[in-house]
């Protein structure tokens, strides 16, 4: 019996004496091989709207009629910067895992051209003025990410690499910040201003009155009327490539990355009413279009390593 009973013990002692030699094996290991960095971010971004609302998208980009086009900006870039910071761990020299948090937007972009046909009273005679406008409505929200990255090619001086890079992560939006802006030409339709319907987009060649001529006996109101933040979560996934650029002797310079996000959820809508008074007769144009807050992005960065205080690549050197 107590012969049973002290092998039982031994077999016991020797297999956590193992598993312990094991982990701190393990741990030495990753420890000689293991970086700690943190890599703060600049991002642009291309964004997306489509014509509909998530319950009906539709493909085409334009509408036409004998007055005006009216054009979902399908992707464009609307001069946004983002900021953000990554905290990452780089085991050996090819593997990245990187938990990140960053600001961002969507935009839902919208163009329009009017024909505008007016008569010259000294000769009699009719002549055509195309006006073309956009304009874009923006939200900001928060972006978590979780990211692997591996450096899958490097040149022979080492101060080239490039990486592919996947990940998760969740579009974060507690509050709705929205922001107003607009541009165009000096004739163009200018910045969004509030009137009684919603957000009114002001005509900078007539001044500020409501309706605007286009042609005789025929005005144009334009309207943002209707504008919908969707708060809350949003999970999105994202895939890439990025360079890292590095001298001779493994400083590192900066990282330029290209990526795509595919968002899960609607994000923000908003509704246009256009209203034309032809001859006396009213029409009234309504216009859905939303956006899922993906998009392609463009990232300046620079990785800052905290832990070992040397690069790997010269630790190793200074070994051999």
């Amino acid at each position: 019996m107590k012969s049973s009973i002290f092998k039982s013990t031994l077999r016991s002692n020797l297999s956590k004496t193992a598993l312990l030699g094991l982990l701190l094996s393990i741990g030495t290991n990753l420890n000689s091989q293991v970086a700690l960095y943190l890599r703060p971010t600049a991002n642009m971004k291309t964004n997306k709207s489509t014509f509909g609302t998530g319950h009906q998208m539709n493909s085409h980009n334009s509408i036409t009629n004998e007055h005006f086009t009216f054009v979902n900006r399908s992707m464009f870039l609307d001069g946004h910067v983002d900021l953000g910071i990554n905290a990452g761990i780089q085991i050996k020299e090819k593997h990245f895992i990187e938990l990140g948090f960053s600001s961002d937007h969507s935009s839902i972009g919208r163009s329009l051209l009017t024909n505008s046909i007016f008569n010259d009273y000294e000769t009699g005679e009719n002549y055509t003025s195309n006006t073309y406008s956009h304009n874009t409505v923006s939200i900001h929200y928060w972006r978590i990410s979780a990211d692997y990255h591996n450096n899958f090619w490097k040149n022979q001086k080492g101060t080239i690499a490039f990486r592919s890079m996947s990940g998760i992560g969740i579009l974060l939006n507690p509050s709705g910040n929205t922001n107003y802006s607009g541009n165009g030409s000096a004739n163009g339709l200018g910045l969004l201003g509030k009137d009684d319907f919603g957000f009114g987009i002001n005509n900078e060649s007539y001044g500020n009155d409501e309706m605007h001529q286009i042609k005789p006996d025929v005005f144009l109101t334009d309207y943002v009327s209707k504008i919908e933040i969707h708060r809350g979560i949003s999970p999105y996934v994202k895939f890439g490539l990025g360079i890292d650029f590095s001298t001779k002797d493994d400083f590192h310079l900066f990282s330029f990355d290209v990526s795509y996000l595919l968002s899960g959820r609607i994000v923000q809508q908003q509704e246009s009413r256009i209203t034309v008074m032809d001859n006396g007769v009213e029409t009234n144009y309504r216009y859905s279009q939303s956006s899922i807050g993906s998009g392609l992005y463009f990232t300046l960065s620079r990785k800052f390593q905290v832990y070992p205080w040397l690069p790997l690549k010269k630790n190793k050197r200074e070994k051999i």
